[in-house]
């Protein structure tokens, strides 16, 4: 006899919170905005995270990307 789950499992928690958060995504694209307001949107989210390595490294890159030097995020090194 297999046993009852009650509740959801971690990895529909998981999954439910991606497509949460794709949608979010989608709402916002559809209201309209720029490369430069994506950009500034990703840096305000990232100030927002409470892994602070990660929220260096996100912005560092975003402040990397708008003066015009590499991150190297983005080219690997």
């Amino acid at each position: 006899m297999k046993a009852k789950q009650f509740g959801k499992s971690s990895e529909e928690v998981i999954i439910e919170d991606k497509i949460k958060s794709r949608e979010i995504v989608q709402s916002v694209l559809q209201y309209g905005v720029n490369q430069n307001q994506i950009e500034q949107i990703i840096y305000l989210f990232s100030m927002e995270l409470e892994n602070v390595d990660l929220m260096k490294t996100i912005s560092t890159a975003i402040k990397q990307s708008r003066e015009g030097t590499q991150s190297s995020i983005i080219t690997g090194e």
